[in-house]
């Protein structure tokens, strides 16, 4: 239950504090005075957007503060002390901060503990009932944790069964659009293979055809070279008889014996190259025709270089590329059937998914019309019937965001009237009493500690009005109830009665609110009960009101 409020810089509101109790209480005052506002500050608690345009003038920040006390089993299923205190700031940037317990948390956070402790029933709750794609959402706050739950689950398969219908999507977009491309592929496929092109090819041959070029100066050298170290002044064993020679002496110093070496080593060096030259002399020679066909290999693959401006190992590179392209636009066709069956089987487990949400929805909703029924014979609708209705959806049509349904509530008022849609033929009253209704089996169902009803009552009025007040008295017993209304039966009923006014003050409209005494009742009731002015007989109906209480 809802212990005090604060409220700071909101609106009309200066600074305000209200200690509330256990029980019924009735919020009054005449329009504009601030009861709106009021509920508007508290509905900031319970999660709702926050507007900068409620802070008040010359003010830099409103502030919204709720002291709650929550009973051992809110406690316990939300992790909390049973006394809590919830806080939310809004500053003129529009910039807002949650508290728990003078601890910052998520506007989530704050969403989830108030769903736990209470609901709120606006002024424009009532209209929702009007628009078809909203009912469904009554349905399910009749057990809104298993909806949710149940409805992740559908989301979740959802999601993965729309991201692989444009996958798919894709890959036809793809395909068409890559038809005139294959063509193109294909082609310079059959122009790069057609080449047999190899690694550093052309370098090697510009390296061969530079050598063939320069024949007559390289073999001349390579032949002077041969004659210089092979002439008869030459020697080479001269080179070797002389490492003999060291070979005697070397024990006695170790540079005879490095001299050596080095004389062996020359010896066995020089006859390899002597050898090497020979061998090369002997196979070195031109052929023309050769030297022409490098030349021509060359001239090719400098124009195919220059045709697709790539280098012959990039080339190489870029025709495996090719390669793998056509080979995945040639089997379009099959990621194509590929990508349908997924698509098949991500549906089938979609539907799935939605089909339990849906067959829980139906449970709710025969436990909803059962439950209305019972509340609207008690508001003075004795011949109220009550029917949810399912439009069908065919396996195959497009998932909505909450699964496969879409309902409509049907309402019979009066005997021997057939059902019909609920926003043709419900008056104001009728409508109200069903949202009141509506809340009230809400409340209970999911065993929340208190219900603020804004204006719930509007359009009832007699003796109906006092069986509106009756129901909420009784559901008082089993939770807090607060009440703004302008019916005095129902005001009369409650615990506590508060008022709430305007003044000016410093040249400024403020909003006050107060607890009016037995006597202040008394005159508020009349107040209400009269047209202009309060009348002796007004204020007689009223201490009438509040005896038979």
């Amino acid at each position: 239950m809802l212990k005090t409020l604060s409220i700071k810089n909101f609106a009309l509101i200066d600074d305000l504090e209200i200690n509330f109790e256990n029980g019924l209480s009735a919020i009054t005052g005449e329009t504009g005075s601030g009861k709106s506002i009021l509920l508007e500050s508290l509905s900031l608690l319970f999660g709702k957007r926050s507007d900068s345009d409620y802070i008040r003038h010359g003010a830099k920040k409103a502030t919204v503060k709720g002291e709650f006390i929550l009973s051992n089993e809110q406690s316990f299923v939300l992790d909390l002390p049973n006394h809590i205190v919830l806080e939310r700031e809004i500053d003129e940037s529009g910039r807002h901060v949650v508290k728990l317990n003078h601890e910052v948390i998520t506007l989530g956070k704050l969403k989830n503990i108030t769903a736990s402790i209470g609901l709120i029933h606006g002024q424009d709750d009532t209209y929702l009932l009007l628009d078809k794609n909203s009912l469904i959402d009554f349905v399910d706050q009749l057990d809104i944790k298993k909806i949710n739950d149940l409805q992740n689950d559908f989301l979740l398969k959802l999601s993965n069964y729309h991201e692989e219908v444009k996958k798919f999507e894709s890959l036809k977009k793809k395909k068409d659009a890559n038809l005139e491309r294959l063509e193109i592929l294909e082609q310079q496929r059959a122009e790069l293979e057609s080449y047999n092109l190899e690694e550093n090819e052309k370098v090697e041959l510009e390296e061969i055809v530079d050598k063939l070029k320069n024949f007559d100066l390289i073999k001349q050298n390579l032949q002077i070279s041969y004659d210089l170290v092979t002439s008869e002044t030459f020697q080479l064993n001269q080179l070797f008889d002389a490492y003999k020679h060291l070979e005697k002496i070397k024990s006695y110093d170790s540079s005879y014996e490095r001299l050596s070496t080095l004389f062996m080593d020359s010896f066995y060096n020089l006859e390899d190259s002597i050898n090497d030259l020979k061998n090369i002399l002997k196979n070195f020679d031109f052929d023309e025709d050769l030297f022409n066909q490098y030349q021509e290999r060359i001239y090719e693959l400098n124009n195919l270089e220059l045709k697709y401006g790539k280098e012959i190992n990039n080339l190489i590179i870029y025709l495996s590329e090719i390669k793998d392209e056509i080979s995945l636009m040639s089997n379009y066709d099959q990621f194509i059937i590929d990508s349908e069956n997924k698509i098949k089987k991500l549906y089938d487990e979609t539907y799935k998914r939605a089909k339990v949400l849906s067959d829980y929805r139906m449970k709710l909703a025969e436990r909803l019309e059962m439950k209305l029924i019972e509340h609207l014979k008690e508001l003075d609708l004795i011949n109220a019937q009550f029917k949810v209705t399912f439009e069908p959806f065919r396996y195959g049509d497009s998932f909505y965001e909450n699964g496969i349904d879409k309902v409509d509530f049907l309402i019979s008022l009066n005997e021997g009237e057939p059902l019909k849609p609920l926003s043709k033929v419900a008056s104001g009253g009728e409508k109200a009493r069903f949202m009141f209704s509506l809340k009230s089996i809400y409340a209970k169902e999911r065993g929340l500690s208190m219900v603020i009803f804004d204006e719930v009552d509007v359009g009832i009025s007699g003796k109906t009005a006092a069986k509106v007040a009756q129901k909420m008295k009784e559901l008082s017993n089993d939770m807090q109830v607060l009440v703004v209304t302008h019916l005095p039966q129902v005001a009369a009923r409650s615990k506590m009665h508060y008022k709430i006014y305007k003044e000016k003050e410093n040249q400024r409209m403020k909003s006050f609110i107060k607890t009016l005494t037995f006597d202040e009742r008394i005159m508020e009731l009349a107040s209400m009960l009269s047209d202009e002015k309060i009348t002796q007989f007004a204020i007689e109906q009223a201490k009438s009101l509040l005896n038979n209480d």
